[in-house]
């Protein structure tokens, strides 16, 4: 039986998937010599993965693999978090970091912050499970509002 060439959006989601795939690896890579490229690199991922799947959703024919992979990292991400300001990876001289001091000095806040991004994550991962667009673009919007409100007390803004 002959094959068939791929066309051009089976391209283009190979080579999302492919993208995604090797974000979501980028963080471990720093982990152990240097926390602050380590973070820097695992919200790079995140930011890749939730870019994908915003863009996915407008383009008005959602793929689903491009869903899944971007709800996969985003979970990777959602595991991440808790170790990515480890002591002494913050504001100080000679670390170039936008993270607030507030990370260290309130801990239970920012552990709040974390804990609503987790469980938004994982109300992200099940629409996504489920399979309908509209409710993966609702639980994607608060995801996006669970960055924002950690943003906002947590990172220094953007100049």
């Amino acid at each position: 039986m002959p094959r068939s060439l791929p066309t051009r959006s089976h391209v283009l989601a190979f080579g999302s998937l492919c993208a995604l795939a090797l974000t979501a690896v980028a963080a471990p890579t720093f982990a152990a010599s240097d926390p602050v490229a380590a973070r820097v690199a695992g919200f790079k991922a995140l930011g890749g993965a939730f870019k994908k799947l915003n863009d996915t959703l407008k383009s008005g024919a959602p793929d689903k693999a491009v869903m899944a992979v971007a709800a996969k990292d985003i979970g990777i991400a959602r595991k991440g978090i808790y170790s990515w300001f480890p002591a002494g990876s913050g504001p100080k001289p000679g670390v170039k970091t936008a993270a607030k001091p507030e990370i260290w000095t309130k801990p239970a806040d920012f552990k709040a912050a974390q804990d609503g991004f987790a469980k938004q994550a994982d109300a992200l991962q099940k629409a996504v499970a489920g399979g309908n667009a509209d409710m993966i673009a609702a639980e994607a919007k608060k995801l996006g509002g669970t960055c924002k409100t950690c943003h906002e007390s947590f990172r220094v803004p953007k100049e």
